[in-house]
């Protein structure tokens, strides 16, 4: 009754925070991640600064973004919240006089951000941060959920018993003589970091639907496998 249903991440927030009740210290207490702790990106002088004033205002920012193929150009942005992905905090605003999409930026890629403090932040009609992290944009997902099928054996089937993929995950033993130990199914947000997370799962895993995605596994699974096909390694490796 005291721990809300999984959502043991707010628990020890407020067992962090709370004046009242028991409270740890971050000398007792760590959150951390399960994946490869990455070291957090360097940010130019005072983005960050700018970018929550912004933000705790209800003010449009102006900003010059580095973007992918880094080239710079200015925007006139309008915050609507803060996301803290991993290492790399991001922002979500709508750009320029668009109406949608609500996008994300990547703070580490702003070479400079400044308030307009003379401008409000538009609100993107329907915006919520819970939702739009459910829906997987905060993994740069286009909130498409699939239905995800797989077989998994080893210390998988026992992650995935314990730790639903998502609410109503629904998972059955496989036959006996099968090479795997479980069967589960769930719905799911369709992203990269899902993808990602299918190949880290190695042969521990196999994805029998949906069949794109099957594909998409496969194809990247025998890119790998010819990497290693040379175990003494090789330069002419593709």
């Amino acid at each position: 009754e005291y721990v809300p249903l999984r959502q043991l991440d707010r628990f020890w927030q407020r067992v962090l925070t709370e004046v009242e009740g028991p409270v740890l210290d971050r000398t007792r207490l760590r959150i951390v991640p399960d994946t490869l702790r990455l070291q957090p990106v360097e940010l130019h002088p005072r983005v960050l600064s700018a970018v929550i004033e912004a933000l705790a205002q209800g003010r449009a920012l102006d900003v010059v973004y580095r973007n992918a193929e880094d080239l710079c150009a200015p925007a006139r942005i309008h915050p609507q919240a803060l996301l803290q992905r991993g290492p790399i905090p991001y922002l979500f605003a709508l750009k320029n006089d668009e109406d949608a999409p609500v996008r994300l930026y990547a703070l580490h890629r702003m070479v400079r951000a400044e308030v307009a403090s003379d401008t409000p932040a538009r609100a993107a009609a329907g915006f919520d941060l819970d939702q739009a992290i459910a829906r997987g944009q905060a993994d740069f997902g286009q909130g498409e959920l699939i239905d995800l099928e797989l077989r998994v054996r080893g210390y998988l089937a026992t992650v995935l018993a314990a730790c639903p993929l998502a609410p109503g995950q629904w998972f059955e033993d496989e036959p006996e003589g099968s090479a795997f130990d479980l069967r589960v199914s769930a719905r799911v947000p369709s992203t990269g970091q899902l993808l990602r997370w299918l190949l880290g799962a190695g042969d521990n895993l196999e994805v029998v639907s949906p069949p794109d995605l099957r594909h998409v596994v496969a194809v990247q699974a025998g890119k790998m496998a010819a990497i290693y096909s040379n175990l003494s390694g090789s330069d002419d490796a593709v």
